[in-house]
């Protein structure tokens, strides 16, 4: 009897946790804005579909050197907005460390189905400043 209560228990959580997605799809995002100044890039996205879900388990950003920045890749920065939050917009501020260079940048989000990307968004820093030489 302890058992069965344990299962049913077990399967009624399982189920609510379920629930929190019902088309269990991706959920789909967008840069709506960007801005450089100083070496500093502030990023906004929007989630325009949350795939069903109720909540996003990470959303964020992420850059690279490289088209396109992926999270597996060890050439990509990821910078974390949030986790577990019910809000479809998100935006960071982070530095863009190397100058005259070419970023790649997209959002991302993380959702019980899955995780997923915006379009990229290329950035291009300035160049430096050289002392002239004699």
């Amino acid at each position: 009897m302890k058992h069965l209560k344990r299962i049913t228990a077990l399967c009624f959580c399982a189920a609510i946790l379920l629930c929190a997605c019902t088309k269990y799809g991706t959920a789909v995002s967008q840069i709506t804005s960007y801005s450089y100044k100083d070496k500093q890039l502030t990023v906004n996205a929007m989630v325009t579909d949350n795939g069903g879900c109720d909540y996003y388990r990470e959303q964020g950003f992420c850059y690279s050197l490289f088209t396109p920045p992926d999270m597996n890749d060890v050439y990509t920065t990821k910078v974390t907005v949030s986790t577990h939050s019910e809000v479809d917009t998100f935006s960071a501020t982070f530095t863009l460390p190397l100058a005259d260079s070419a970023y790649y940048v997209r959002a991302y989000v993380k959702n019980s189905a899955g995780l997923s990307y915006s379009d990229v968004v290329k950035v291009s820093t300035n160049p430096l400043d050289y002392p002239e030489t004699e």
